[in-house]
């Protein structure tokens, strides 16, 4: 193996970084698509089975040419862990089929052009990933060849990369917003150590910027159309509404990069035919403040809350993602954090996949900072998966409790320390004071709590069939001594 890889799979762009140990320390390498680029999170699935699917800025390049013979997908890791297929032609993909089959040309580019052959990896991950969605991620990833050595969350990964402008402080907090989700970790610095106090994430990103940009465009078409019967956007055949989100998501960018309008036009636009619209800088900013407003403050608030602090506790910003050079978005965090140190790194995307190639040093041996446990009837919390002793790999021996009442069903709250409720479950019972339930745990590679509940005293009937519980959001104690 070369150094270490770490990968950032992105809703919009997937990032690649290779890292060295050399005798001036770490160094790292983005391997992204000409060099330069991040690859593009895109496929285009072939309308005849006979052709091959294609990837990456290839596809972002020539979506309107290949829409014809192709359909076009954006945003498969949203897709993770919820089921849905896709169906083109005479064939079905599942998201997981996707994934794996995107990921793979990742590794056959880096292969062809670096000379590199990724055989392992650490892959970072949304806050709010879901177990089925980690799993699935981890299924592709090892599907394309690529055994997964650590998984840790975004925004905890971006901190890891950046950690040399941040070690001065006590109290960081890192914003990653993405494509499709914004991720927050508060973080408490010592030398030596990074403790997670806090993690949330929401799913809201960039391309909820670009849809809703695209309706208000769609809006000022049938304005200008003057038709006495106008099309709704989502009555829109899909090719044109897939051809005016790629143009939003253009116009993004330049009026982020300009902050100036945009001449934006759109061809053969369904029967509206071709039109020009101009986004102004007021009208872009009209779609995106409602949506910082509405879910990025409200999602920082939250994560305060959880962590049981105030903005003004905050020493530092890292601010991170595809979606941070918004100016919008940086207004609303200054004003926020009126006397925090804002972070930004040179280049914010690649941020995450550093920090998850950084990771593997350490080697995943990550420790639980907050236990996780029963919620008692008297208010207390009795620990099942210890703060500083349970960590990523650990399991315990199983648990015993007994009934203190007659009842058709046991409650089981999981919460932590904080008394911050995870999970409620029911178990059920024949209602006898003498019944057990017992109750094993352990915590998986992919940073999730694993949690069975079974009652023996129920017999070997359908009733009896053990009660999964999977807890994510978890925060972990991470010691960083190898990395200096």
């Amino acid at each position: 193996m070369n150094g270490y890889i770490g990968i950032d799979f992105g809703t919009t762009n997937t990032a690649v970084v290779q890292l060295f140990n050399d005798e001036h320390g770490y160094r790292s390498v983005n391997l992204g698509e000409e060099g330069e680029y991040p690859f593009s999170s895109i496929v285009a699935i072939p309308h005849n089975s006979g052709d091959s699917l294609k990837f990456g800025r290839e596809v972002r390049n020539r979506r309107e040419e290949l829409s014809s013979d192709f359909d076009i997908f954006t945003s498969m890791k949203s897709y993770l862990g919820t089921g849905k297929e896709f169906i083109v032609g005479s064939n079905r993909y599942s998201a997981t089929d996707i994934t794996c089959r995107f990921l793979l040309s990742v590794k056959e580019y880096i292969l062809r052009k670096h000379n590199i052959d990724i055989v392992e990896a650490g892959l970072a991950f949304p806050v709010d990933f879901s177990p089925e969605a980690r799993r699935e991620l981890r299924i592709a990833a090892e599907n394309a060849g690529i055994k997964v050595n650590c998984f840790l969350s975004e925004s905890t990964a971006a901190y890891f990369a950046n950690r040399k402008a941040g070690q001065a402080f006590s109290k960081v907090m890192v914003l990653d917003w993405g494509g499709g989700t914004f991720d927050i970790s508060i973080l408490e610095l010592k030398k030596n150590s990074i403790t997670e106090t806090a993690v949330f994430g929401e799913r809201v990103g960039g391309d909820d910027i670009d849809l809703a940009l695209a309706k208000r465009v769609h809006a000022e078409i049938v304005k200008k159309s003057g038709s006495v019967n106008p099309l709704s956007f989502e009555d829109m055949n899909p090719v044109s509404r897939d051809l005016l989100v790629a143009r939003c998501e253009r116009a993004k960018i330049e009026i982020s990069e300009t902050d100036d309008e945009y001449d934006l036009t759109v061809m053969n636009y369904g029967d509206y035919g071709t039109k020009t619209v101009t986004i102004s800088v007021d009208l872009f900013n009209g779609v995106v403040e409602p949506i910082i407003k509405s879910r990025i403050l409200k999602a920082i608030d939250t994560a305060l809350g959880r962590a049981n602090l105030k903005p003004a506790s905050i020493d530092a910003i890292v601010i991170v993602g595809g979606s941070s050079d918004l100016s919008s978005y940086e207004e609303a965090i200054t004003s926020i954090f009126k006397d925090s140190q804002i972070i930004l790194p040179n280049k914010p995307q690649w941020s995450t996949a550093e920090g998850a190639a950084l990771m593997q040093i350490i080697g995943g041996n990550f420790k639980l900072n907050n236990s996780l446990g029963l919620y008692l009837s008297d208010d207390s919390i009795f620990p099942i998966l210890k703060e500083g002793e349970h960590g990523v790999g650990s399991k315990i021996d199983p648990l015993s409790f007994s009934l203190t009442e007659d009842t058709q069903d046991a409650h089981f709250n999981f919460a932590n320390e904080d008394g911050i409720m995870y999970e409620r479950v029911t178990v059920p019972t024949k209602g006898y004071l003498n019944e057990i339930i017992r109750l094993s745990a352990q915590i998986d590679d992919d940073q999730i709590a694993r949690i069975q509940l079974s009652n023996s005293s129920m017999g070997d009937n359908h009733h009896n069939k053990p009660v999964d519980v999977e807890i994510n959001k978890l925060t972990f104690f991470y010691d960083i001594s190898g990395l200096e």
